[in-house]
């Protein structure tokens, strides 16, 4: 425990302790390194050093380090364009329930980047995002979802919205 008299940690200190604690194996001073190397805040801006932090916090199921690593991975910042690899953080981040990357995943599916192109799983994806992401996310989720669903037979679109049924009942009985 810290002594009330003493003060808080200089900038340099915090960013030190964090270095020590990432290097040391914690996910989250490793996801919130790679964050202040992204964003450049504390530090000077780093995509390289950010993305190697990010991953090493994903790989730990660090979930908005999974996200994250996800949308550098499909931008190409610190490293090649890698889609791919991108859906895979995608899909491990939206089976946790992250909206954000519900949202990316169901557009990656719907357009067939870095995956084949799934129209049913993408309306699943979305519609979950549809439910639970911040407003804008929301409105564009659902607006797509609205397209898809012309696209889908009445059976595909009946199959899928059981299967976000039973996927939002189980994610309600776990909180």
């Amino acid at each position: 425990m810290v002594p009330a008299s003493s003060s808080p940690p200089s900038a340099e200190e915090y960013l030190q302790l964090l270095y020590t604690l990432a290097e040391q194996g914690n996910g989250k001073a490793q996801y919130n390194l790679g964050a202040m190397l992204l964003h450049g805040q504390g530090v000077a801006r780093n995509d390289g050093e950010a993305l190697q932090w990010m991953r090493r916090a994903a790989e730990q199921n660090i979930l908005p380090a999974q996200h994250n690593l996800a949308v550098m991975l499909l931008q190409g910042q610190g490293v090649e364009r890698n889609p791919l690899e991108a859906v895979k953080w995608f899909r491990q981040a939206a089976e946790q329930g992250d909206p954000r990357s519900q949202h990316a995943l169901g557009a990656l599916l719907f357009e067939g980047l870095g995956v084949a192109t799934d129209l049913p799983q993408a309306y699943f994806w979305l519609s979950l995002s549809a439910v639970a992401a911040p407003t804008d996310l929301q409105e564009q989720a659902s607006e797509i979802c609205r397209y898809l669903a012309d696209l889908l037979t009445g059976e595909q679109r009946q199959a899928v919205q059981q299967q976000v049924d039973l996927w939002l009942r189980k994610r309600r009985a776990t909180v």
